[in-house]
């Protein structure tokens, strides 16, 4: 099979460049979104353990999380 000339690459390199972006652009996007929802989550069972509707225990056996990752993790949430 013959190569493709100059111009037929050039323009295949550009779609393809096009295409590395588009992925780029969607992985920047799903990350985002990855980090929003753990901010939320974190912020989120912050507020129950602070309210004393929960124990630290709990969110361990519900999460699959060390305890010492959720003291980490909802540190920053917590009141007083």
């Amino acid at each position: 099979m013959a190569k493709p000339d100059e111009e037929t690459r050039t323009a295949a390199k550009s779609r393809i460049a096009e295409l590395k972006a588009t992925r780029d652009k969607a992985h920047e996007e799903a990350e985002k979104a990855k980090t929003a929802a753990d901010e939320a989550m974190w912020q989120d069972i912050a507020a129950e353990l602070d309210a004393k509707t929960a124990l630290q225990l709990d969110v361990v056996e519900v999460t699959g999380f060390s305890r010492d990752h959720v003291l980490k993790r909802t540190k920053p949430y917590r009141q007083g």
